[in-house]
């Protein structure tokens, strides 16, 4: 598990591929998110991309989900 200490914007071009299921837990400390391998939507196995916020890089992933969620051009 990662723990995120940044988090930027990229301008890269967005591609779907494959879908697959992401699963969220916290405590009072960190925010947790692991994804699962494409098609395992019963959640079998987990894929390494799985990373951690604290208090701050989660506040920093809200105000751009907010920005996302509020134009929805993501530009």
């Amino acid at each position: 598990m990662a723990l995120i200490t940044h988090i930027q914007r990229s301008a890269k071009k967005i591609r779907v591929l494959k879908k697959t299921t992401m699963e969220v837990s916290w405590d009072e400390r960190l925010f947790s998110i692991r994804t699962k391998a494409a098609g395992a939507e019963t959640g079998l196995s987990d894929l390494p991309a799985d990373i951690q916020l604290d208090r701050e890089q989660a506040a920093v992933l809200h105000a751009m989900l907010g920005d996302f969620l509020g134009n929805g051009s993501g530009t």
